[in-house]
């Protein structure tokens, strides 16, 4: 169904399963245009070969972490050498620092060696590791919230409920036996399994992590392989997070994130909730590779309940999810500088909460999963006090641009979220299709809201909506009505905004 085809515009979501075989149709073509696209931006830092501070205390590949982090003083640094330190899992101490050198790679499994055969299956016993079930997944990957994982030749295999649904690039794990089965041969493979749920977890404030690789835990649903989401005043800075099970990184308040890549994690790039967080100059790209359902959380980054956010200058693409999302009364968020592209849903979401500013991003063909208003490039769902202006927007064929939504949802009290005093102004955009803007009403007649879009001084003007000679109408959500230009400025928007046909 065409989401404005009618006067009063349809708002349901796209069932998951039509959502993911659109993804799947445009994966090849989203990855080819963000590799054109953002190979004009500046590369960033993530680990770079240099050498730890001189007041660190050395830490080899084949040491463990934790004693030394227990015997060192507060306020300790620490030199992790490079190479592999396979499955550590530290809680640091208060103030404590964490160097590597480049190459130094946090790794949470293990190498499986020891297979036998069952009937047509190569079987690694003596496996007791099971994490907590945590999330929602889609349809078709049922499993995607059991946190244990394989990889053969660094490459992730899918996990399955039942032993019957083996092939070669998934696997089973029968808890009850420990035994996971595998249906190709390993012998010439290098076959990993994760044991450890994260690389640092500790409620200890004033924890630096810089310059490491961190891959392959086995994080649980909101959790990261670095959890500082119970810690205050936490710094991660020039780290590679890769193939975790859930979350790359959990933040707490005062958390700092700066120029990190965060990658093919299985479910989120950042997730958590704070107060005075600031996420800057990262790489936050294809992560929900398990295929968490992006309506319960997945995607680039998701806050929650959190205020005084600064999201500035990051790259964040081609993730199964929104792009940057603050969900749940959010205060005080500024999302800023930063490039949003193919995200299978919105690129920049704010949602049931309150002040933002959303300025100077530039959005690319976001929404490439969802139909309707939710396939779009900026989203503003049942939210308040957003002033968004100066972003530059191209947006694909038969997907929005920037969108107001009023759901009428509640909060816990029982009262409306209300979307007003939003104001939409001096943003270009341009359309690869017809024209899909505006603010709409997801609401009964006979709801509270029912009026809230167009009497909540909700505000669009001194725009510019670019669309090629021969498009389609313009079609402009306004409450339950959809508007062309002529309308739209009869009824009071865009009076100094512009419509510019090449």
């Amino acid at each position: 169904m065409n989401a404005l085809s009618a006067s009063a515009p349809c708002l349901r979501r796209t069932s998951l399963s039509r959502a993911l075989a659109i993804r799947r149709t445009l994966k090849l073509a989203a990855w080819l245009t963000a590799s054109i696209w953002l190979s004009a931006q500046p590369a960033l830092s993530g680990p770079v070969e240099e050498p730890c501070p001189t007041d660190t205390i050395s830490i080899l590949p084949d040491e463990p972490i934790q004693p030394a982090v227990d015997r060192a003083e507060v306020g300790a640094a620490f030199c992790l050498k490079n190479g592999i330190h396979r499955s550590q899992a530290v809680r640091p101490r208060k103030n404590q620092r964490f160097y590597g050198e480049g190459r130094t790679i946090l790794n949470g499994s293990r190498i499986l060696t020891d297979f036998s055969r069952e009937g047509t299956y190569w079987v690694a016993g003596g496996q007791n590791q099971q994490g907590r079930r945590v999330g929602s997944c889609v349809r078709s990957a049922p499993a995607c919230n059991l946190p244990e994982a394989v990889f053969v030749d660094d490459v992730p295999l899918t996990q399955v409920l039942t032993k019957n649904d083996v092939t070669s690039d998934r696997f089973y794990f029968d808890h009850s036996t420990g035994k996971i089965f595998l249906a190709n041969d390993p012998s010439a493979h290098k076959v990993e399994v994760t044991v450890a749920a994260f690389a640092f977890d500790s409620t200890a404030p004033g924890i630096l992590i810089k310059n490491l690789i961190i891959e392959k835990y086995a994080s649980v649903g909101q959790k990261g392989a670095v959890q500082a989401q119970d810690a205050n005043g936490w710094v991660v800075e020039n780290c590679e997070l890769r193939l975790n099970s859930a979350a790359g990184i959990a933040v707490g308040s005062g958390t700092r994130i700066r120029d990190c890549d965060i990658h093919h994690n299985g479910q989120i790039g950042i997730t958590g909730v704070g107060r005075d967080v600031v996420i800057e100059r990262n790489r936050v790209f294809a992560n929900n590779t398990r295929e968490f359902n992006p309506n319960w959380e997945a995607g680039g980054v998701k806050l929650a309940v959190s205020s005084n956010v600064v999201m500035r200058d990051n790259r964040v693409y081609d993730n199964r999810g929104p792009g940057l999302w603050c969900d749940i009364e959010c205060r005080d968020v500024l999302y800023e500088g930063n490039i949003a592209e193919g995200n299978s849903e919105a690129g920049i979401f704010h949602e049931i909460s309150f002040a933002a500013v959303i300025r100077n991003n530039k959005l690319r063909h976001n929404g490439l999963g969802k139909g309707g208003f939710w396939g779009n490039n900026l989203l503003i769902a049942a939210s308040q006090d957003v002033d968004v202006y100066g972003n530059e927007l191209i947006v694909s064929a038969g997907k929005c641009g920037v969108i107001l939504v009023d759901q009428g949802r509640r909060t816990k009290s029982g009262e409306l979220y209300k979307t007003r005093n939003n104001h939409i102004h001096d943003n270009d955009m341009k359309f690869e299709g017809a024209v899909c803007a505006g603010a709409a009403s997801d609401v009964g007649p006979d709801n509270a809201n029912a009026d809230v879009i167009e009497t909540g001084n909700n505000r669009f003007d001194h725009n510019i909506y670019r669309i090629s000679r021969g498009s389609t109408p313009v079609r402009f959500a306004w409450g339950r009505a959809v508007l062309d230009w002529d309308r739209l400025q009869h009824a009071g928007l865009e009076q100094n905004g512009s419509l510019l046909v090449h």
